[in-house]
C-alpha cells in the first residue's frame, strides 16, 4: 500500500507540474501578444484580464496537486477528504472527456466514411486528456479510501 501510495504521490507532483507549466505558457503567451497589438499599452488591462483567466484556475489546480503530492509522499493524516473530494471531482471531469472523446472518435469515423473527416485526428484529444485523469482520479481513491480503513 505504501508503494502505491508513493506513486500516486508522484503522480500528483507530475500533474501538478504540467498544469503550472501550462499556467506558465498562457501567461507568456498572453503577454508575447502585447507587441503586435495596435493600441499598445491600452490594451494592458485586457491582456492581464485574458492571462489571468486562463492561467489562474491552472496555476491554483496544480499548486494543490503539489501540496496533495507532498502530503500523499510525507504520508500526513487528515488528508482522505480532500483527496475523496478533489478526485471525486477529477474522476466526473475525467470520465465525461473519455465519453466525449468516444463519441468524438465515433463522430470522426463516421465523417471520413462519407469523404470527410478532415479533421477527425483532433478527436482524440478528450482521451488523452480524460484517460490520465481517470487513472490518477481512481488511484487516489483507492488510496484514501484504505487511508480510511487504517485510521
Amino acid at each position: 500500500m505504501r508503494s502505491l501510495s508513493r506513486w500516486v504521490a508522484i503522480g500528483h507532483v507530475g500533474w501538478g507540474m504540467l498544469l503550472l507549466l501550462a499556467a506558465g505558457w498562457f501567461t507568456t503567451s498572453a503577454f508575447r501578444t502585447l507587441p503586435y497589438m495596435s493600441a499598445g499599452a491600452r490594451v494592458l488591462p485586457a491582456v492581464l484580464m485574458v492571462a489571468a483567466m486562463n492561467a489562474l484556475p491552472l496555476a491554483a489546480l496544480g499548486a494543490w496537486m503539489l501540496i496533495l503530492g507532498r502530503g500523499l509522499w510525507s504520508g500526513r493524516r487528515g488528508l482522505r477528504a480532500p483527496l475523496l473530494w478533489t478526485h471525486g471531482v477529477l474522476l466526473a471531469i475525467g470520465a465525461l472527456s473519455v465519453a466525449l472523446g468516444v463519441y468524438a472518435l465515433g463522430a470522426a469515423e463516421r465523417s471520413s466514411a462519407r469523404g470527410g473527416g478532415l479533421l477527425a485526428p483532433i478527436a482524440i484529444l478528450p482521451l488523452l486528456f480524460g484517460v490520465p485523469v481517470v487513472l490518477l482520479a481512481l488511484s487516489t481513491i483507492i488510496v484514501a479510501r484504505k487511508r480510511e480503513s487504517r485510521s
